[in-house]
């Protein structure tokens, strides 16, 4: 694997994970393109055009962004590492989570309140930073320039500007579209997320996603339950 994150997931088999793989055409406990694929009614090539960007991540929410590892690092103690983590923090949940648009894209977000969420995230941010390696140019290309102080520091100190101050947890259905595009997206997608935005949203555990490059479908490496 060239990179490694960690990102919350729906659990395997769960209603959530299901309408990721047909809605995105990936599943990333195989790392491979999901049997299954669902237009929801609208255009296929406008659903092709509007996933391309989330299809390679997966249905996830990003807790510590891809790095690449420090030397001497492998997937065994990332794995580790994280079995440890979680062992030692509760599993919590949010108010529902709700369909938005932010920007040019569609994502799911979880209603207040979210303190435990962000203060989970910010803890990944730090408690992980020791096995990321030195951005290269390439990552620094991949960000361009940034205009935002605070976000500029938070990318030269944890490899990501979307960190601490700067999160928020999201959950990325389609995007960037154009705002006829997204209308059209959410319409078909309200009744098929109802059922997620109708009761509290749990997190039980996070998972280390593996990007092999290439432009190649990321994959769950490990996945650690959070403690009861």
């Amino acid at each position: 694997m060239e990179r490694y994150a960690i990102y919350w997931a729906p659990a395997p088999g769960s209603a959530l994970a299901e309408f990721g793989r047909r809605w995105l055409g990936s599943d990333p406990e195989r790392g491979a393109p999901s049997d299954r694929r669902d237009s929801f009614g609208l255009d296929p090539g406008l659903v092709e055009r509007a996933t391309v960007a989330p299809r390679r991540y997966g249905l996830h929410a990003t807790m510590k962004a891809p790095f690449r590892l420090a030397g001497g690092v492998d997937e065994a103690t990332l794995a580790k590492a994280l079995a440890a983590f979680c062992a030692r923090r509760r599993r919590f949940h949010t108010g529902p989570l709700r369909l938005v648009r932010v920007a040019r894209w569609l994502a799911l977000i979880p209603s207040a309140p979210t303190a435990d969420l962000d203060w989970l995230a910010a803890e990944c941010v730090v408690a992980f930073d020791h096995f990321r390696g030195p951005l290269s140019a390439e990552d620094r290309a991949r960000r361009g320039s940034i205009a935002d102080p605070l976000q500029s520091l938070y990318m030269e100190q944890f490899g990501y500007p979307h960190v601490l101050a700067a999160f928020q947890f999201h959950v990325t259905l389609a995007g960037p579209a154009e705002p006829a595009e997204l209308d059209a997206i959410e319409a078909a997608l309200r009744s098929e997320v109802a059922p997620f935005t109708e009761t509290p949203f749990a997190v039980e555990d996070l998972c280390w996603f593996g990007d092999p490059g290439d432009g190649a479908l990321f994959k769950v490496t490990s996945r650690a339950a959070l403690m009861r």
